[in-house]
């Protein structure tokens, strides 16, 4: 249940469940086959990360064993990836302050006090990091739940139907930025963990239905709603209790991927020689970041993201094909001996 959880936690942030990215990657028209083919997707993507993860000895192996000497060059690339996203998430709980209980932005009270939990309970590792998902996961799993018995439609009639080739390339983008953001936490937790095919299974059926039930609400009501910042809140009404639940459920949602996307930095941290400073100064970068907004830090840095999944899962998967291959010809060489 933890694994599920994490990996759900990983996903499902304030893009998600606000429903700005989904309606950004995901067709409106005829969108239940290409949720089917995210969930097979990423159902691939974790199985394929946790293998990598048990069998080359957690992240920092699978690195190593994957990209051999560009390796570092791959490294820089996730620690920044993992720093614009726990800026943008800083910046999501900034946002849902605003929109749900009319905080200012320059008031930025929760997302310190959050960065400051982040930076004491990131010390436990990926225990610390199960336990907050399985606490808040359920919770922004049952809200979504609930609008399964509301005003939903599996179909926006209003919109062309559009290319069906570029579709499934945002799909797939869609998916690779997802699953690269959380490898480092997903190697980790396949070298700890012996069967995690359920869990993958598992959160990959949850996150298929809850973009269902998120979309089918958002096009029930109409071209508003679809071209608000945050969709689902305009579903909701900002005033309504609805809309303060929601805000609610965003936070949850951003918390869990906020300690996900931090645990490489934290890694990493902790192997430099002065942890401590390194630590406090990437709280500091990532404040800093987040002043920009998560508009503008989704806009630029989402797109390159799911660019790099592609080429990350693309480089695992042929590296795990070569050591099937490889295993295949020893087995065969032992026989004929």
């Amino acid at each position: 249940m933890r694994l599920t959880a994490v990996l759900i936690g990983t996903v499902v942030g304030a893009g998600f469940v606000s429903g700005a990215e989904l309606v950004r990657f995901f067709p409106s028209r005829n969108f239940v086959p290409y949720v089917f083919f995210a969930v097979f997707l990423m159902f691939f993507g974790f199985s394929l990360l946790f293998f990598c993860g048990r069998k080359y000895g957690g992240y920092e192996g699978t690195l190593c064993a994957v990209f051999k000497k560009f390796a570092p060059a791959v490294r820089v690339v996730v620690l920044l990836s993992s720093l614009m996203t726990a800026a943008g998430m800083l910046a999501g709980l900034d946002s849902v302050m605003l929109e749900g209980f009319g905080v200012p932005k320059r008031l930025p009270v929760l997302s310190v006090c959050v960065l400051v939990c982040v930076y004491f309970l990131s010390s436990k590792g990926t225990t610390a990091i199960g336990w907050i998902n399985l606490c808040l996961v359920p919770a922004i799993l049952a809200f979504i739940g609930s609008l399964a018995f509301g005003n939903i439609e599996l179909n926006y009639a209003f919109t062309p139907a559009g290319d069906s080739f570029s579709s499934l390339c945002l799909i797939m983008s869609y998916v690779g930025m997802n699953v690269f953001l959380a490898a480092p936490i997903v190697c980790d937790l396949g070298a700890k963990n012996k069967n995690c095919t359920g869990a993958a299974a598992a959160a990959s059926v949850a996150i298929g239905a809850g973009i269902v039930i998120i979309l089918a609400n958002i096009f029930a009501s109409g071209a508003n709603a679809i071209g608000a910042d945050m969709p689902l809140l305009a579903v909701m009404g900002a005033d309504s209790l609805a809309g303060k639940v929601f805000a609610a459920v965003s936070a949850f949602g951003i918390v869990t991927t906020l300690f996900s996307s931090w645990y490489p930095l934290h890694e990493r941290a902790m192997r430099s020689r002065r942890p401590t400073a390194v630590r406090v100064a990437l709280c500091a970068a990532a404040f800093i970041l987040s002043r920009f907004g998560l508009k503008n830090i989704v806009g630029a840095v989402y797109p390159v993201l799911g660019g790099a999944g592609i080429v990350f899962l693309c480089a695992c998967a042929l590296a795990t094909v070569k050591w099937g291959r490889g295993a295949r010809k020893k087995a065969r060489v032992k026989v004929r001996l």
